[in-house]
């Protein structure tokens, strides 16, 4: 077995670009990426590599991690290289943004990610590679919970895909429950959207139905602070310029009453939330939701927008480092007098 090429980085939490990794790679060239430790946005909040470590070539595009670890197959050649994520991406290629977000935290990132970045000969299989690592190499719990990965991939259904601004993740799987197609949830101390293309007009009649088994909550607080943000959920997203809905399963807030805006940074007016199921009654059964997506709209929002561009379905746990658990299915919307089948 031939060993990869190894680099070992640390990537400092405070200077968000693009760092070199002194390795060259061919456009078709495998690399895997294992990183440990924190980057701390607060006194008692932070993130990992699966979070905010991300990759590219120049020319190609960016890649992030969907665990604390990843392989990729590059998609140029060039020199690699390799950022802690703080802010908004502007692009693909990875120009970096600062957003309203990082300006608020600015000041506040504190740690570093260590990240050892293996090159593979052409034609090696980072699978056997991977196995084969000796420990002066790799760190051999990093380089077996990759392989782990490598084995058991978390493909999502066909037809969607994860949104840039979160990154990719191992938090949605295709799946099938009871002969139909299902999409199971695990977001475990992570963050992740993933988005259909629909483009439906929206009328006075528009309903948007789905059912969901929720296992676990991925919080354990009212979902309406900054550093409590965790949930499950679906979203509407409508005309750029019109603010989402996002319907979704709370921890303690009442159903429809504890509406609320966005407490993210940078989000303020751009997503509604609305509880429709609140605290542990019902969590691990079948239920089926059914909303009049223009009458939340104008009650919670404001005045209708025109069409429904897409669906999302949203997960996140890393405000609280815990887990959600959840299955969809059944996805669908009504339009004057249209049924159609998201999932």
């Amino acid at each position: 077995m031939i060993e990869p090429a190894a680099v070992h980085l640390v990537l400092p939490g405070d200077a968000p670009s693009w760092t070199g990794t002194g390795i060259e790679v061919r456009r078709g060239d495998r690399v895997t990426l294992l990183g440990s430790g924190r980057i701390s946005w607060s006194p008692t909040h932070w993130g990992g590599p699966k979070y905010h470590l991300w990759g590219r070539v120049p020319g190609g595009e960016i890649f992030g991690c969907t665990q604390d670890t990843t392989t990729v197959v590059v998609d140029s050649s060039g020199p690699l290289e390799l950022c802690v994520h703080l802010g908004t991406w502007a692009d693909r290629s990875g120009t970096l943004v600062t957003s309203a977000c990082a300006d608020d935290f600015s000041g506040q990132h504190r740690g570093s990610l260590a990240v050892t970045v293996l090159h593979w000969p052409r034609g090696a299989d980072p699978v056997d590679g991977l196995a084969a690592l000796r420990p002066t190499t790799a760190d051999p719990q990093l380089a077996a919970a990759e392989r782990r990965r490598l084995l058991d991939p978390v493909v999502p259904p066909a037809g969607w895909s994860y949104l840039l601004a979160p990154g990719p993740g191992d938090i949605y799987r295709h799946a099938v429950t009871d002969g139909r197609p299902a999409i199971d949830v695990v977001c475990d101390n992570a963050a992740g959207v993933l988005a259909k293309d629909v483009d439906v007009a929206l009328h006075g009649d528009t309903t948007i139905e789905w059912s969901w088994r929720v296992e676990a909550l991925p919080g354990a607080a009212p979902e309406n602070t900054t550093w409590t943000h965790d949930l499950l959920g679906i979203t509407a997203v409508f005309t750029p310029a019109a603010p989402r809905l996002n319907w979704f399963w709370s921890t303690a807030l009442e159903p429809e009453d504890d509406t609320f805006g966005c407490p993210v940074p940078g989000r303020a007016g751009r997503e509604t939330h609305i509880p429709v199921r609140r605290g542990p009654a019902g969590l691990g059964r079948w239920r089926r939701e059914c909303r009049a997506v223009r009458a939340d709209h104008e009650r919670f929002v404001g005045p209708a927008p025109a069409r429904i561009r897409s669906l999302q379905l949203v997960a996140v746990s890393h405000f609280g480092h815990g887990t959600g658990r959840a299955t969809f299915r059944d996805i669908v919307l009504q339009s004057g007098g249209r049924r159609i089948q998201v999932l």
